[in-house]
């Protein structure tokens, strides 16, 4: 029988969430650097084995979706959640984890610095000081950062279920 372990994405819009399932789900030589604003929800499915599979979701960034946000976390074994490498994206995102901290209790969180290829972006140790989570800087558009990813989800995940044993 089939597992399935639900990981969430959470993030302000234009940080690359969806991008970043596309990285770790669809076989893909190249993915789109053009903003497509996510329309409600959007998500895929990382095999892990013959009898894991991970599912990554995430709702939109936009503050119009963020009411959904606490129904679509539940259930989540981890919560990965994506910034722009920009000062101000990362506040924002300290913004987010202040406000939905009481969700995040108990889940395993990391983040990802995404956009680590664009002028004036912060080392993902700085924001890591920031945020107060493990912090892992990314370049989602980059096909060759698949294993990277897919190796910090498979950790995360495994960290987790040791934590717990």
């Amino acid at each position: 029988m089939t597992r399935y372990v639900k990981v969430a994405l959470m993030g302000a819009g234009y940080a690359g969430k969806s991008t970043l399932i596309r990285l770790l789900t669809d076989n893909v030589t190249k993915l789109e650097s053009k903003y497509k604003p996510t329309a409600g929800m959007d998500c895929g499915t990382i095999t892990l084995d013959g009898d894991t599979k991970i599912t990554l979701i995430e709702i939109g960034g936009q503050t119009h979706f963020e009411f959904m946000w606490p129904e679509f976390m539940k259930g989540s074994r981890m919560v990965v959640v994506v910034t722009e490498s920009t000062p101000k994206a990362v506040l924002k995102t300290r913004q987010l984890l202040e406000k939905y901290k009481h969700l995040l209790e108990g889940m395993q969180v990391i983040a990802i610095a995404n956009k680590q290829d664009l002028p004036g972006s912060m080392k993902p140790e700085s924001v890591q000081d920031l945020l107060g989570v493990p912090t892992y800087g990314m370049i989602a558009i980059d096909p060759k950062q698949r294993l990277h990813g897919y190796r910090l989800i498979v950790s995360g995940l495994r960290d987790m279920v040791q934590v717990a044993s």
